[in-house]
């Protein structure tokens, strides 16, 4: 699955993951503007522990404070970031996408 999380060094990063399963991605400075390595585990969590960890994301970063509109609160990141331990919200390319579909409207 295709998976966006939040607040990866500072950046929102696209990713292929299976929940429940250990990933490592890596994005160079060229790709991501900086180098960005990313190891852990995408789980599926009741809905408030993801909203701790939306609120703490925003907290920390509230350049990040967009993502509050996350409908589908359903996956965090448990891993390191360049080698910091870390928890965040993360939301799949699929809900995304239909948060963004209702999002805009169609003028005629």
């Amino acid at each position: 699955m295709k998976f966006l999380v939040y607040n990866a060094a500072g950046l929102t990063v696209p990713v292929d993951a299976e929940p429940g399963r250990f990933f490592r991605f890596e994005c160079g400075e060229e790709e991501c503007g900086k180098r960005v390595a990313i190891e852990g585990v995408i789980f599926g969590v009741a809905e408030g522990e993801f909203n701790e960890v939306l609120e703490e994301t925003i907290r920390s970063n509230p350049d990040f404070s967009g993502i509050s509109r996350i409908v589908s609160k359903r996956y965090v990141f448990k891993g390191k970031v360049n080698g910091r331990e870390v928890k965040l919200p993360v939301e799949s390319m699929d809900d995304f996408a239909r948060r963004f579909m209702d999002e805009v409207l169609v003028l005629r």
